[in-house]
């Protein structure tokens, strides 16, 4: 009787221990993976499918690739999901910067066809927004949020936000996923990064010794929004400026002052080339082409970023570009000239569908 009661005991107790590790496992969200290794790669193909968009009507990857290519995006909702809606908006609003570049676009939600009809309706969306009934090419494509529940029947089924830039037989060129889903990069930061001209207002700074051409890649942003700053810069005749990491010399550089509410990410230069100088027996990485700089800034969609924001209506983003440039005889005097750029931030987009 002693052992069986001690048996008993034993079990009771490691159940209790399984029931409380269980709760305790169940309370735990699950670490989220690196979003940058889901899904298709960088030169793979991804996988066929067939949806239906807002209008009723049966898209597949061929019927909805331009003529050099296809940007495709999938987003969690366009009914409850805020950074979705407004990204969806933004969309729209690049519609003719896509085409002149020859890329469709369509965007992939677990939402169903009245739900993106609706919200469609509510915001003149005319490109193909894609029901992915039960989220089969979600999964499909490797990035189904696999950290929500199936308990959680709102959010269950959505993907890891982000954009591939598919090549007309449907191969990965590139691949956009922020680690944190409350960004989402803007169509306008897409293209400058791929060397393409934008249809936005510019400032033109022009001397003999080089040109700049510079602009934001967009006019109106949000919190969550990750937009760039461009510039297109131009040496004069015979001229180079140095390279970031140069010494002896003063390399071109792009410094912006601290800005409430914006993150500054790391500024993108191109590729240099070498130049040698034989007077002085010195070789030195330098551009002498046109070259892009590509700035990109993020818009804090934190609670505290929030706040910071909260009553703002626009973004003041000052900074100063300074370089030196020499040609093959004579180095000139290191420059610097003062930039800003003035962008207008609203809200986002939170009203909810009325169709269920």
């Amino acid at each position: 009787m002693r052992t069986f009661r001690m048996c008993a005991r034993a079990a009771a107790v490691a159940a209790m221990v399984s029931m409380t590790s269980g709760a305790a496992t169940a309370q735990t969200p699950a670490p989220l993976p690196d979003v940058r290794t889901l899904g298709p790669q960088v030169g793979k193909a991804v996988p066929a499918f067939s949806l239906t968009d807002q209008k009723g009507v049966v898209r597949t990857l061929s019927s909805l690739t331009g003529p050099k290519g296809l940007m495709l995006v999938f987003s969690r909702s366009a009914d409850w999901c805020p950074y979705c809606k407004t990204q969806m908006a933004e969309l729209q609003s690049r519609l003719q910067d896509l085409r002149h570049s020859g890329l469709g676009v369509a965007v992939v939600t677990y939402d169903p066809v009245p739900v993106l009809a609706d919200f469609a309706a509510r915001r003149g969306i005319t490109y193909p927004l894609l029901s992915d009934p039960g989220s089969k090419t979600i999964t499909a494509f490797g990035i189904l949020n696999t950290t929500v529940p199936p308990e959680d029947t709102m959010s269950f089924g959505i993907p890891f936000p982000g954009t591939f830039l598919l090549d007309t037989k449907g191969v990965v060129t590139s691949r956009f996923f922020e680690p944190a889903y409350r960004e989402r990069i803007t169509v306008g930061s897409v293209l400058a990064r791929l060397g393409n001209r934008l249809d936005v207002p510019v400032t033109r700074v022009t001397s003999s010794q080089m040109n700049v051409i510079a602009y934001s890649t967009d006019s109106v942003v949000a919190p969550g929004t990750n937009f760039s700053l461009v510039l297109d810069v131009v040496p004069g005749p015979k001229m180079h400026v140095y390279a970031p990491g140069v010494t002896g010399y003063k390399p071109i550089a792009l410094t912006l002052q601290p800005t409430p509410g914006v993150h500054v990410k790391a500024a993108q230069f191109p590729k240099s080339e070498a130049y040698d100088f034989a007077p002085l027996n010195e070789r030195v990485q330098v551009y002498q082409r046109p070259f892009r700089i590509v700035q990109d800034l993020a818009v804090d969609a934190s609670p505290e970023g929030r706040a910071v924001l909260k009553g703002v209506s626009e973004l003041i983003v000052r900074g100063t570009l300074t370089y030196q440039a020499c040609d093959d005889t004579l180095c000139y005097t290191p420059q610097t000239v003062p930039l800003a750029w003035t962008v207008e931030l609203r809200a986002h987009d939170v009203e909810r569908s009325t169709v269920r």
